[in-house]
């Protein structure tokens, strides 16, 4: 049994999960303004399934539930973790029983964003979709996760429109060109700290923050070391089952050979070996051996 995880906050994570940060969030996703009293934050603080919680998600008033989360590696299951946090959202909302009831329980409409600021190449915005991933047509779920790019670029739509993640932007772009330009990770976050303050980006924020806190939070992303993790297992899993495809096709172009030696035919050797007669055919060509 693998031992629980405890996570740290992220640093998006912790300016972002603030009502008046929300709001102006909200309104450039939506194009629709929001009372402070009409954000509920709903962040999942535990862990879920012992090892994740979500980084944002918040009711705007009870007809809307948004789930944000902030990555900065790329991974085609975003809409399978979100199927998790909503569905664990929905169980602390609704009572265990009204399920069974014959009266429709009325649900928050669910909204799901990703806010990607990774170094792979990324459009503006594009849609993940949980049916991708599904192996058959004609399935009766959907979700679907809209992800911005929030990597700084002045023509950023989205961060025109939100100054918070512009500034957000800005302090990450500003610690990767400390870190380009040889500065270790501590140094190049008390400069994009300083530039910040100098330039009024998040100021209030970080005049709060102790820089070993902010240190902390950049440094350490749950997301990427379990990304890494697995990813490895998965490669190591791909290898495997590669290596075992190679050693059973080579045991069977073994077996093949042998029996186009004895003059054996290509049905029964298809019988025989469990092959295609295209396969057997193919082996003879490539060893100059006879077939009928």
């Amino acid at each position: 049994m693998k031992a629980k995880r405890t996570y740290k906050d992220s640093l998006f994570r912790d300016i972002f999960n603030n009502k008046r940060r929300l709001q102006r969030i909200y309104e450039a996703l939506t194009g629709k303004h929001i009372s402070l009293s009409d954000i509920t934050i709903t962040t999942l603080r535990g862990t879920f399934f012992e090892d994740i919680k979500n980084d944002i998600s918040f009711m705007a008033g009870n007809q809307h539930i948004i789930l944000m989360e902030h990555q900065s590696t790329l991974s085609e299951n975003m809409p399978l973790r979100m199927l998790w946090y909503i569905a664990k959202l929905y169980r602390q909302r609704v009572d265990p029983d009204a399920p069974y009831k014959k009266t429709r329980i009325a649900l928050p409409a669910p909204h799901f964003y990703m806010f990607y600021n990774g170094k792979d190449d990324a459009p503006a915005k594009w849609t993940m979709r949980l049916s991708d991933a599904f192996e058959e047509n004609g399935n009766t779920l959907e979700l679907v996760v809209t992800v911005f790019n929030i990597n700084y670029a002045k023509n950023s739509e989205l961060l025109q429109k939100c100054h918070d993640l512009k500034c957000y932007s800005i302090f990450v772009d500003q610690v990767r060109k400390e870190v380009a330009a040889g500065k270790t990770l501590r140094q190049a976050i008390s400069q994009a700290i300083k530039y910040c303050q100098e330039h009024d980006l998040l100021a209030d924020y970080f005049a709060r923050k102790e820089q070993e806190e902010v240190f902390d939070m950049v440094s350490f992303k749950w997301d990427w070391n379990r990304a890494m993790e697995v990813r490895a297992e998965e490669a190591a899993e791909q290898a495997a089952a590669k290596a075992s495809a190679e050693t059973a096709d080579a045991k069977t172009t073994e077996f093949v050979i042998r029996m186009l030696k004895k003059n054996y035919s290509c049905d029964e050797i298809v019988e025989l070996a469990g092959t295609t007669k295209d396969n057997i055919i193919r082996i003879a060509q490539m060893n100059k051996l006879a077939y009928n």
